[in-house]
């Protein structure tokens, strides 16, 4: 009896893992319903199909927009892996897009606490503050960032933008500067500096 409940529960991951891998079909022809019907099987006969849960929600959430239905999916995912970094990514960065600011920056930290060194994660947890207008939180972020690395100008160049906004012009300057060091071919950090000497110049 026990062995023909598990060669049952057997035979339904079998089929879950094909409704899973029959649903790439359907992504390569942009059918997004019949991805969803596919992962949703796969999940109707696996309720702790990790995978097929992560991607249903992003099949709801990136291909019908339908952020309600997708944070249920990833929530359910989460009580399988709640470490996931890659999950807790599409939760921490849908609700930024939400402007759900707060939410965003607690799964940022979580993100952070797994991962120190992850210098994305403290980037979008920078976004996150400044969209809230939490400069000085969101400075302390992208500075942790750039000390993970260094060669990105794009957090350097967030950084003096933020100053140039709030008339720290030197502070703006000193950053875009650190920048231009790492691409000098940068076109638009040449454009930003020219516009934060022109700002002090007149201030």
């Amino acid at each position: 009896m026990v062995k023909n409940g598990k060669d049952q529960e057997n035979k339904k991951k079998a089929e879950a893992e094909d409704y899973y891998q029959k649903r790439l079909e359907y992504g390569q022809q942009s059918n997004t319903e019949g991805a969803i019907e596919c992962l949703q099987k796969a999940v109707d006969l696996d309720p702790e199909f990790f995978d097929a849960l992560y991607n249903l929600g992003n099949a709801y959430y990136i291909g019908k927009g339908d952020f309600d239905t997708a944070l249920k999916c990833w929530e359910r995912a989460l009580e399988i892996k709640p470490n996931d970094i890659d999950l807790l990514y599409n939760l921490a960065n849908a609700y930024r897009e939400l402007r759900e600011f707060d939410l965003a920056i607690e799964i940022y930290k979580k993100v952070v606490k797994i991962s120190a060194k992850d210098h994305e994660a403290w980037n979008n947890m920078a976004n996150a503050y400044n969209g809230k207008g939490d400069l000085d939180k969101a400075v302390e972020c992208w500075q942790k960032a750039v000390e993970i690395k260094p060669d990105k100008i794009e957090t350097w160049y967030n950084i003096a933008v933020l100053y140039y906004k709030t008339g720290k012009f030197d502070l703006a300057i000193e950053n875009c500067t650190k920048a231009v060091e790492i691409k000098p071919d940068a076109t638009v950090l040449h454009q930003l500096l020219r516009a934060v000497n022109n700002a002090k110049d007149s201030s």
